[in-house]
């Protein structure tokens, strides 16, 4: 090999100018690794006791970007069906109950035991936040200026597709579905896949 080509070109033969760099695979491997020991567990336990993202990374005690929680909250959250982005199975064929106007009593107790009969794995609430473009922060503080600031901290804390998604009524989810039932003034669809029922509420 000349010495001109030696200049030219590096040890494999590949010219060294303009040479992109090769993703570093095993330290972005090695990197999550090192995330799910030190905070992996802690934000999975904390995510099935329905704490925020916020709330989550206020709580770590090893130090972690915010986005990456929210990346590992919501990651969590698919992988274990709490959030979906489909429902399973056909659901044109659920029976429809429609509940216009509904009252505090009479509706939270329908939608807790339809929650009872099918389990909180079999009932979900259908959540649009991310279709909502134009104006959204104000819409969004509209919309969910009935809840509590800890629930509205839960729901702005969840990257939504700007499709419709599906939350698990668990505990925490529950309770929001009810309350934006109530006094949101915007119609919710919660799901009952065990019993094939579906509770709609509102004027549409």
């Amino acid at each position: 090999m000349s010495d001109e080509r030696i200049d030219v070109y590096g040890v494999h033969g590949v010219p060294e100018r303009g040479k992109r760099e090769e993703p570093d695979y095993f330290g972005e491997a090695l990197s999550n690794f090192a995330h799910d020991v030190a905070s992996g567990g802690a934000i999975r336990h904390m995510v099935n006791l329905g704490y925020s993202v916020d709330e989550i990374w206020r709580r770590l005690d090893f130090p972690t970007p915010r986005e990456r929680v929210q990346r590992t909250v919501y990651e969590y959250l698919q992988k274990s069906g709490i959030l979906l982005e489909a429902l399973p199975g056909e659901t044109e064929q659920f029976a429809v109950t429609r509940v216009r106007r509904p009252s505090a009593a009479g509706f939270g107790t329908l939608i807790r035991d339809e929650i009872e009969k099918n389990g909180e794995e079999n009932s979900y609430l259908t959540c649009t936040y991310g279709m909502i473009y134009r104006d959204r922060e104000a819409r969004l503080a509209r919309l969910l200026d009935c809840l509590s600031t800890r629930e509205r901290e839960y729901l702005l804390g969840i990257p939504w597709e700007r499709k419709p998604m599906y939350h698990r009524l668990n505990g925490r989810m529950a309770e929001i579905g009810i309350q934006l039932a109530l006094y949101s003034g915007a119609g919710q669809e919660l799901w009952f896949l065990k019993s094939r029922e579906v509770v709609r509420t509102g004027e549409g």
